[in-house]
């Protein structure tokens, strides 16, 4: 057996690695990196079957291209699915807006749904010559840690989080894998303590309500939205919800065995109020003090809008809840005050902040993954610090190879 790194090598986007024996061959995820311009995509592969972790851009957004030359099944979780389909669709409308060459197009997509095989998890299914099962990753809902059992076993964490949210659960693990594909997105640290952050974003947006000010939340469509959406459930009737986070959290509603109380997010969601319409949005600032929009990085969506309206009112809050990928338009404003993309630049007085509400673990998280599933091998990918990772692993754990391919490369087991 080995394994190709099609993408997400020493970087965070374009996942796709290739699992491969002398008769078949499973792509595990095959996403997009959308920060910096243009959008880049894995090497080119043809697998005989692909298994898709969870429906996040860098790990989906380039599924369709598997399916420009014939077809193969894609296993995912339901919820999965529809999501994807959802932000495949959109990226397409986005390349068409912004002039890029998006090397897929609406055929591609409905065969990859066409062809899409629904696993739910700790279910057996085959793909090629492999044996396969989905492990709930606590990331998002839906999202799957990805067990592949042939000679050897290999597990892929896929994005995950061992501690619970007020969303979701922390992750599930099997009990042994001979090699581990893991995310190190957080390697490097320890993630303060939750309810600290929760109280710290709570305080921020009671001192913008008595100021009569505006809370703005750049927040990700699927996943962190609904988590703020249940962190700051006691001010629904204050809150307005716009962009792609509107259709995310009705598709995660309707799947209520995805998430940790179904019923609590259906009455948050009953409770805000939703931005349908361009004059929605136009009036949002006067009518509501807490807007949550797409997107969480700022690399697009009605989350600009409402910052260029906000920019010079120091005491309105732009509050970041998740990951801000290095370039990112998002990242360049915490740490410079300044909004730039390719259209426009633009210096921001608000205050501005960020919490750890990660649907990441962290580096102790990591190590209980390491220390749960017992592997021989541990590959990290998905970092910024991979190589940093892999060393302190091989300190923690004598005995454990550790690696940190780029790329292109290929690791035998």
């Amino acid at each position: 057996m080995h394994i190709e790194l099609c993408g997400n090598g020493n970087e965070i986007g374009r996942a796709a690695y290739l699992v491969s024996d002398s008769k078949s061959s499973v792509m595990l995820d095959y996403g997009v990196k959308i920060n910096p311009e243009p959008p880049q995509y894995p090497l080119p592969a043809k697998p005989d079957a692909v298994v898709l972790s969870h429906a996040h851009l860098d790990h989906c957004g380039g599924m369709p291209l598997l399916y420009r030359h014939g077809t193969i099944p894609a296993f995912m979780t339901d919820v999965t699915l529809d999501l994807t389909k959802l932000l495949v669709e959109d990226a397409l409308k986005v390349g068409k807006k912004q002039g890029y060459n998006t090397p897929f197009g609406v055929a591609e997509i409905k065969r990859m749904v066409k062809n899409a095989k629904l696993v739910d998890y700790g279910e057996q299914f085959r793909a090629g010559a492999f044996s396969g099962k989905l492990y709930d990753a606590g990331h998002i809902p839906g999202s799957a840690g990805v067990l592949l059992k042939n000679e050897k076993s290999v597990f892929y964490t896929g994005d995950i989080q061992t501690a619970e949210s007020h969303l979701l659960s922390g992750c599930t693990l099997p009990k042994r894998a001979d090699v581990l594909v893991t995310e190190t997105t957080y390697s490097y640290k320890n993630h303060s303590p939750r309810i600290k952050e929760e109280e710290r974003l709570v305080e921020h947006v009671e001192e913008a309500l008595a100021r009569e000010e505006i809370a703005l939340f750049p927040v990700f469509s699927i996943g962190r939205a609904q988590e703020v959406l249940l962190i700051l459930e006691k001010y629904a009737h204050k809150i307005a919800l716009d962009g792609m986070a509107k259709q995310a959290s009705d598709i995660i509603a309707s799947y209520g065995a995805r998430t940790k109380d179904s019923r609590r997010l259906k009455a948050v969601l009953r409770k805000i109020n939703w931005i349908h319409t361009r004059e929605d949005r136009l009036k949002a600032l006067k009518r509501h003090s807490i807007i949550l929009a797409t997107a969480g990085m700022l690399g697009g969506g009605p989350a600009i809008h409402y910052l260029r309206e906000i920019k010079h009112r120091t005491e309105s809050k732009v509050l970041f809840t998740g990951f801000l990928v290095e370039e990112s338009p998002g990242r360049n404003l915490i740490e410079t005050n300044i909004f730039k993309n390719a259209e426009e630049k633009f210096h921001v007085h608000c205050e501005l902040d960020k919490f750890e509400l990660s649907a990441h673990t962290d580096r102790r998280g990591l190590f209980h993954i390491i220390r749960k599933t017992n592997p021989a091998t541990v590959i990290s990918v998905h970092g910024e610090r991979c190589d940093d990772f892999a060393k302190d692993i091989e300190q923690e754990f004598p005995g454990i190879q550790a690696i940190a391919p780029r790329n292109g490369d290929t690791i035998r087991i």
